[in-house]
């Protein structure tokens, strides 16, 4: 159940105080697999797109390109 703070699990009523919150969903292990190709194809669309919205924020993050 996804609750009001975007939790996947709902950690009791809105207002509650708890020191060590108890979740009431079941702990399971998930098997992650990446099954993704050593090199990804990006078609040039798909960099202008990226470009023009994460432009800013890849600039912040990793520099302006040379």
């Amino acid at each position: 159940m996804m609750t009001e703070g975007g939790d996947l699990c709902d950690t009791g009523q809105a207002g509650e105080t708890q020191s060590e919150p108890k979740l009431k969903c079941a702990q399971q292990l998930i098997q992650i697999t990446d099954d993704w190709p050593e090199v990804v194809p990006v078609t040039e669309a798909e960099v202008r797109m990226i470009e023009a919205y994460f432009g800013d924020l890849l600039d912040e993050l990793f520099g302006p390109l040379p």
